[in-house]
Parts: C-alpha cells; sequence; structure tokens
C-alpha cells in the first residue's frame, strides 16, 4: 500500500492566525489549529482520495494493523501531526508523561516538536522555565510573577523545537508551526496572560495537575536548519518515542521502506512526488500523507524539504549510534581519585540466573574525582570499567541510578571495548547507545542509566557530572531497567525483564 493522503481536520481557537489559510486558499473563520495525521478518538483522519476516500485511518488499522502500523505497534505508539498557526501566544501548557496520563486522563503521555515554517520579525516561543521547585512555582503563582521564570526562544523559518513531557511551554505570536507529536490530546493549561474567552471569562487553568507533572527547571532545544538549495537527510529529533528525519529534495531522493512501522511524512517547503510501482502522490507546500509500514521504497522528485516521523514501539530496545563521537583517550592526570568494585554478590538480586557463578565475581570496578558541591561550577569526574563477564548469558552491567536531582545531567565517553549505555525513563520507556571508544552520550538528568559490557574485552567510559547530582540507587530497585540484554553465540539480544 502507497502513501495516504487525509483530508484535513480544522478547530477553531481564541488565538488563531492567517498564515494556513493564505496558502491553502480556504476561507477563514478562526481556524487555528489542523489535525493532519491522526488516529486519536478526539480527532479521526479520513481518506482523502482513492479506493479507501471517506474511510477512517483507524479502520484501515482495524482491518489490517500490521500492514498499516508494523505488528510491533500499538496505541501508545501512535504519532499525530498537526499545524498550529498563532496569531498570538497560545496558553503556558505542559503535557503529562505516559503514567500520569493513563491514571487521570485516561489518556496517552505527550512528547512533541513543532517545525517553524512562518514566523514574524522578532517572535518568540517558550520553552521551559528555570523553577526549581514546586513551592517556588506557587510563591511566583501567587506573586503573579509567572513570565518573569520562563524560557524564550526567538525562531525563524527551519528551527525545530523539542519539548519533552513535563516541559512548560507556549507558542509564540506570529507563527506557523508543524508539530509532530504523541497520540495523545491531553493538555494541562498552566498560565494564560489573564486572558478572557470571547464571553468575557478567564480561560480554565489546570494548575493542580500543571504542578503534578511539571518538570522544574526542564527546558527544550532548538535545532536551526536553515534552507541552502542543497540535498540533505538530517536527524532533528531523536525522542525515546519517536524520531523525525529532515530530508531535503533536490530533484531526486529515494526513501526506504520501514517495514517495522508506520512513519507520518510532510511537505514544509516546496511540494513532491512520491511514486511507489507506478503509482503516483502528489502532495504540495504544507500538506502530509500517512506512510503504512507496507509501504514500499519511495521514489521522490522536486524540490522539497520533507519531515519524516517514525515511532520507536515501547515493545522494542532500540540500539542506536551515538549523537556525537571524539578521539578524547586519557583519564584526567594529577587527581586524587576514590575506587570501589562491585562482585556478583553486590548485586546478584538484579540478575536473571546466578546459579553456578562464583559470586566473587568482579563485575565492575569505578574511579572518582568526586568533585566538591560547596564550590559553585565544581565537577565530578570519573572513570567506570565493566569486565566482559557473562552471568548465564547475561551480559554484565553496573547497577543503574537515577540522580537524585533530576535537573542536573551528566556526560558520558567511551574509552575502551564496546557495550551499551541503556537508558530508561519515568514511563518505563527503555532504549540503548551503543559505546565505544570515542563515543560521547549526553544524559539528561530525569533519564535513569546503566553500561553494559557487550564486548570480549574491558569496557572502559569516562564521565562528568555536577556533584549535586546525587545517585539514587534505590529507585532502579523499585522499578527495575524494562530490559535485559544477552549475548550467546556473537549476537546480542534483549528480552523484556519480568
Amino acid at each position: 500500500m502507497g502513501p495516504i493522503k487525509l483530508t484535513p481536520i480544522y478547530n477553531e481557537t481564541i488565538w488563531a492566525g492567517k498564515k494556513l489559510a493564505a496558502i491553502r486558499g480556504y476561507d477563514w473563520h478562526g481556524q487555528g489549529t489542523s489535525w493532519e495525521v491522526s488516529i486519536h478518538p478526539s480527532a479521526q483522519s479520513v481518506v482523502a482520495a482513492g479506493k479507501d476516500a471517506g474511510r477512517t485511518l483507524a479502520s484501515l488499522v482495524a482491518e489490517d494493523h500490521d500492514g498499516m502500523l508494523g505488528k510491533l505497534v500499538d496505541d501508545q505508539d501512535l504519532l499525530r501531526a498537526a499545524f498550529l498557526d498563532a496569531k498570538e501566544s497560545l496558553s503556558v501548557q505542559v503535557h503529562p508523561g505516559e503514567e500520569y496520563a493513563n491514571r487521570v486522563s485516561h489518556d496517552h503521555g505527550k512528547t512533541e516538536s513543532w517545525y517553524i515554517l512562518a514566523a514574524d520579525e522578532g517572535a518568540r516561543l517558550v520553552a521551559g522555565s528555570d523553577f526549581s521547585s514546586r513551592d517556588e512555582i506557587k510563591a511566583a503563582i501567587d506573586a503573579g510573577t509567572i513570565e518573569d521564570h520562563l524560557y524564550h526562544i526567538n525562531v525563524k523559518e527551519g528551527d525545530f523545537v523539542l519539548v519533552p513531557s513535563g516541559t512548560l511551554h507556549a507558542l509564540g505570536a506570529g507563527i506557523l508551526a508543524l508539530e509532530i507529536g504523541t497520540n495523545s490530546n491531553t493538555t494541562y493549561r498552566f498560565y494564560d496572560y489573564n486572558r478572557k474567552d470571547a464571553n468575557g471569562n478567564l480561560r480554565e487553568l489546570h494548575i493542580e495537575n500543571s504542578l503534578d507533572v511539571v518538570v522544574c527547571g526542564q527546558r527544550g532545544d532548538c535545532v536551526s536548519t536553515p534552507i541552502d538549495g542543497q540535498p540533505k537527510v538530517k536527524r532533528i529529533a531523536d525522542f525515546p518515542e519517536y524520531t523525525v528525519d529532515l530530508i531535503d529534495v533536490c530533484g531526486s531522493y529515494v526513501l526506504p521502506a520501514h517495514p517495522d512501522t508506520f512513519r507520518t511524512l510532510s511537505c514544509v517547503k516546496g511540494d513532491a512526488k512520491l511514486t511507489e510501482t507506478n503509482e503516483t502522490t502528489e502532495i504540495a507546500f504544507t500538506e502530509s500523507v500517512f506512510l503504512p509500514a507496507s509501504c514500499g521504497e519511495l521514489q521522490v522528485s522536486g524540490n522539497c524539504r520533507l519531515l519524516v516521523g517514525t515511532p520507536r514501539p515501547h515493545s522494542v530496545m532500540t540500539i542506536k549510534e551515538p549523537a556525537f563521537h571524539t578521539d578524547f583517550s586519557a583519564l584526567r592526570p594529577g587527581v586524587e581519585i576514590s575506587s570501589g568494585t562491585k562482585r556478583l554478590k553486590d548485586i546478584q538480586n538484579l540478575f536473571q540466573n546466578t546459579e553456578g557463578v562464583d559470586p566473587e565475581t568482579i563485575l565492575y570496578e569505578v574511579k572518582t574525582d568526586d568533585g566538591d558541591p560547596t564550590v559553585p561550577g565544581s565537577l565530578s569526574y570519573g572513570l567506570t570499567t565493566v569486565y566482559p563477564v557473562r552471568i548465564n548469558g547475561e551480559c554484565a552491567f553496573t547497577r543503574g541510578h537515577w540522580h537524585v536531582d533530576e535537573t542536573v545531567e551528566e556526560v558520558y565517553e567511551g574509552e575502551a571495548g564496546e557495550g551499551l549505555l541503556m537508558l530508561m525513563n519515568h514511563d518505563g520507556k527503555t532504549w540503548c547507545e551503543k559505546v565505544f571508544p570515542g563515543s560521547v552520550h549526553h544524559i539528561r538528568g530525569n533519564l535513569a542509566h546503566r553500561l553494559i559490557n557487550t564486548g570480549d574485552e574491558p569496557l572502559k567510559v569516562r564521565a562528568v557530572w555536577n556533584p549535586c547530582a546525587g545517585h539514587n540507587y534505590a529507585l532502579t530497585e523499585q522499578h527495575p531497567f524494562t530490559f535485559r540484554v544477552f549475548k550467546e553465540n556473537g549476537e546480542i539480544r534483549a528480552e523484556a525483564h519480568e
């Protein structure tokens, strides 16, 4: 099955602009959003043309789940694409993670990202705050100083803004953006500039929900992707839940098939023709299509910029390349460091089966310069060595931990050997990055992290972090990593934790 074009679902909003109406040529009467691809119950996309015209995307999925979504994809993994056209700033809002959204709003959690198609001179948006605690937020509410704590980003055409769940955010006035995000319609409105609706009433706020889910101090990132007329493929979003690839096409490009999952494809500059076998689908500027898992290789022709959103099924542990490489190789010299050793007997409860393995087996060693948390700007520095031990096939790993202060991030750098950095968010979503000499890994403070040796020699990894971070090991025992890693006959195998 080839690309599927869908009929936009327009919604009127208090902050609506006219940029999208001017591009598409429809009569404007307050439409601020246009849902382009959605299987969410609150907005069911309908096929626009062809033999299935008039059918909902959801009905096609019900008829052929594996062919449409991919056999490993379920409702939690779905993506949506929508345009936001803002004449005025949207409310400052926050989205919940998966667990809270399930429990409180009977919906999925939401992580989103915005590609800026057009922005007025001086346009900016909110993507985070400098709040350090919920008490500080409450004090700012009482004092009316919320706006003083918001983190603003100036944006222009081609910018791409990443907004993980828990981030206070708001699209700004004068911006037309394409939102690609997870399958959710749950938004907690935190602050609305004392704006009133058409009836003169202050709009409803969701303060308690917002305080429950906000991640204090968390900020979104902005990736600049200026249009330079050169062909390129660039990954601009790399969330636990999904990725977004930017593709600049100058004449022609071949988009490979992706039989594991569906994808969304949006044209944010120019127009294109998508040909699968002998069938061609034309997409114009601001149009999107749904690419079923069964869609074959696509021949793309035209001069255009495309954004391709691809889900990461939560039932699959992804192993991906690290974002950066470096050739640094020396431990910091001239510093007195402390050492610690972990043997199997120390953490044997974390392994699946330790029968027949000597409990005195050394699994890993850690050397650290602990830094000084009383000195501003001080850093801790460490070297971890994980030995190439197999515990009945399971690869040796470090105990793993969260940070006590989840606003504190950390950087790992591979020095020797090969292995994996396992990461997990609070919803239990687990994924890995490959670790090797020169690999560099940026670890957000709100992710649990563990090193795993998958090679045949010691895995050595250096780390740098703020000594104020703290280490919460108990939490990873209460809520274990959701996958185990085995190596048997030279093959790495991931197995869900029972």
